[in-house]
């Protein structure tokens, strides 16, 4: 039987209110309920800490606000109180819950340079973020811890 761009559609809608947080209609990849679990490979770029007067967060701070915007917001706060625009119905994020990563790995430099621009500013930061799921097998311990 072939799914056609409808039914994929009224799919993608229906996970979406079944998700609906914040006002956004969500489409999380990584559930528990799909038994999945997610492991990231991070390199963060980020100016050289010289450069600028004021010195930006430190490493764990900017993972904590990279993991919280991989995951459904759990309030309209979370979202800065924005509505979702035109094309992000429905919105797909990474994560349902940040506890559902299982291995995290981070590699940090500095940023010499974004695409098309001239200079790096002090909130200028380059991420590249490696995704790889992890199942949780039924037949396996990893479904007790």
């Amino acid at each position: 039987m072939e799914l056609d761009d409808k039914s994929f559609g009224d799919g993608l809608r229906i996970i979406g209110k079944n998700w609906s947080r914040a006002g956004y209609e969500l489409v999380p990849l990584v559930t528990p309920e799909h038994a999945l679990r997610c492991s990231l490979d991070i390199l963060l770029l980020r100016p050289g800490e010289d450069k600028f007067i004021f010195k930006m967060g430190d490493i764990d701070g900017q993972l904590k606000t990279l993991f919280d915007g991989l995951k459904i917001p759990d309030s309209e706060a979370e979202t800065g109180n924005s509505p979702p625009q035109n094309d992000e119905t429905p919105f797909f994020c990474l994560l349902q819950d940040d506890r559902l990563i299982t291995d995290v790995h981070v590699t940090t430099d500095q940023l010499l340079l974004l695409p098309n621009h001239k200079e790096v500013t002090a909130n200028d930061a380059f991420v590249v973020i490696d995704v790889k799921l992890n199942p949780k097998y039924s037949g396996t311990y990893d479904n007790y811890f």
